[in-house]
């Protein structure tokens, strides 16, 4: 603590400064949300409620929740145009006392449930179900659950799309054969019979107010006979103009890069499976929801994932040495998703010369050698990635080939060493997803490592962690680390899954004012699917018990918010 009289000025002046920036940043999320709940009630105000009665609540962008459909001949409470001017800052003239009580006050959760919770909400809650993935078999075999791929349907199903029949299609993501969700449903409002699936509207920013976002379908069996359902020829690239930069085999780094990005996502089977959440003592009066833990839900996570497996393979060690380089099997690169796939890492590592890698490499040559020939590798790159797109990604490729674009990647594997397990795992991966011709080329070893990649929990060796929860237990820990004295012990990595039902994850959305009266029919986060990407998003849908026993799927309500 400081001593002198400046010293105690100077250090409650930055102490202040501190207390007020944080006020601000605070003040400024909570007016962020506040905005979002006045223009929800605007809508609420002047639409038509019998008209909103047949409409869902769906989000534009990240966290902005409005009604899907089109509302004519009613105002816009979203036109700028149209606006009021801007009201005073409600902050202005308030000391920090204040201001940090305004804080508190404003961010207090929403009040606590009035009784019990509705019986369906409190067993949903309680049990989770999440979706274990296996490895493709194909269409005919994988059953009616699945992510990605064609949607199997109906001779009459009709794809939805954002804007009725004449809207972009959505993308889908998913089904659900119900007979396999019924027994597992904690509710008994879920249907017993048919396919469940979810659409969803992949263009990340899309800011059209009228457009549907998202999806989900309820059609009813008998299933025999149902067939694959063709992607309609408009479909955009999946995740729109963000799509080249995050999805497996594809590059920003040529022209015309959206052209090379699917329409479909990958296609991995799964198996619903339920689990009781671990209880966790709540204060009602508080105002205390319950919301998804990763260490919670961790070892039950486990235990589903291995369920009727006999794994004896090792734990995984995080810290074993990388293998060197070398061909990873005879056949690599197998496909022509493979060659994309590798084709894509050499044009990303060679895209500016001036990287620490290439100097690092390149220390013999001059600055203009160096560039001269890390410019020549990303031409090169190129015409690889242009090889790569003239078949379909799940093309077997022929041997000579294959052989000839391995001596081309092995002398160039300074720039491809770095991460290179990961770079065959994400080909074998696109692989599986897209029903690759090539296979049956794939050792089973690959095969394992990418499928591990979908797992709903895995064990990873690693030194003991430190304890932070008693003085002194980081500093006790680095010395025995430096000594060489830290045990060796098993941990378990289990991200947030795709769930249905269950408690949600608390992320800057309203979920929060939702969950006592809504279940959550179905939450996403990146990687929590085959090729999620949401950035730091995490996109809930909820559904009262009503509507989802009424088969009203049309009213339900999204959240999608961002850490």
């Amino acid at each position: 603590m400081p001593d002198s009289f400046a010293d105690k000025l100077a250090f409650a002046a930055i102490l202040m400064v501190v207390v007020i920036g944080i006020a601000v940043v605070q003040a400024v999320i909570r007016l962020a949300r506040t905005a979002a709940a006045r223009r929800a009630s605007l809508t609420d105000e002047i639409a038509d409620p019998e008209s909103l009665d047949q409409q869902s609540v769906r989000t534009s962008g990240f966290g902005r929740r409005r009604a899907a459909g089109n509302l004519a001949g009613e105002a816009d409470p979203f036109d700028q145009a149209a606006a009021p001017a801007p009201a005073a800052n409600p902050l202005a003239g308030m000391d920090a006392a204040t201001l940090l009580a305004r804080i508190n006050a404003d961010n207090a959760p929403p009040p606590p449930h009035e009784g019990p919770l509705p019986r369906a909400i409190e067993a949903a809650r309680r049990r989770p179900i999440v979706f274990r993935v296996s490895a493709p078999g194909g269409p005919d075999t994988d059953g009616l659950s699945f992510y990605g791929g064609q949607p199997i349907g109906p001779a009459d199903f009709i794809w939805p799309r954002s804007q009725g029949a004449d809207g972009v299609p959505l993308t889908f993501i998913m089904q659900w054969d119900c007979a396999q969700l019924a027994p597992l449903d904690a509710t008994g409002l879920m249907p017993d019979e048919g396919v469940l699936y979810c659409f969803i509207d992949l263009s990340w920013g899309n800011g059209d107010a009228q457009a549907q976002l998202e999806a989900f379908l309820h059609h009813s069996g008998p299933t025999e006979g149902w067939a694959e359902i063709p992607v309609p020829d408009v479909a955009p690239p999946i995740f729109g103009d963000q799509g080249p930069r995050c999805v497996a085999g594809c590059t920003d780094k040529v022209d015309d890069a959206a052209v090379f990005v699917p329409r479909i996502m990958p296609r991995f089977p799964f198996a619903p499976a339920a689990f009781d959440y671990p209880l966790t003592a709540l204060d009602p009066a508080e105002g205390e929801r319950l919301f998804w833990g990763d260490a919670s839900a961790a070892p039950r996570l486990l235990a589903v994932q291995n369920e009727g497996r006999a794994d004896t393979r090792p734990v995984r060690d995080i810290d074993a040495p990388r293998p060197d380089f070398a061909r990873p099997f005879a056949a690599f690169p197998h496909d022509f998703g493979a060659v994309r796939v590798l084709a894509a890492a050499m044009l990303d590592q060679t895209r500016r010369p001036d990287r620490p890698t290439s100097k690092h490499l390149f220390s013999d040559l001059s600055d203009e050698e160096r560039v001269a020939r890390i410019n020549g590798w990303h031409n090169e790159a190129k015409e690889l990635f242009a090889l790569g797109c003239q078949r379909p990604a799940g093309t077997a490729i022929e041997q000579q080939i294959a052989d000839d674009v391995w001596r081309w990647a092995e002398e160039r594997q300074g720039m491809l060493r770095f991460g290179f397990d990961n770079l065959v795992v994400r080909s074998v991966d696109l692989s599986l997803g897209v029903g690759s011709a090539a296979i049956g080329r794939i050792p089973a070893e690959w095969i394992d490592k990418a499928m591990a990649v979908h797992a709903l929990a895995s064990e990873y060796m690693a030194d003991e962690a430190p304890d932070h929860s008693r003085p002194g237990g980081y500093d006790e820990w680095r010395a025995r680390k430096e000594a060489g004295e830290l045990p060796r012990v098993r941990n378990t990595h289990a991200p947030t899954p795709a769930h249905m039902f269950g408690p949600p994850s608390y992320v800057q959305g309203y979920v929060e004012e939702l969950v006592d009266d809504h279940l959550l029919l179905l939450e996403l986060t990146s990687g929590s699917g085959p090729e999620h990407h949401f950035g730091e998003g995490v996109l809930q849908y909820l559904i009262s018990p009503e509507d989802l026993a009424a088969r009203r799927f049309d009213r339900v309500t999204s959240v999608l918010s961002g850490y």
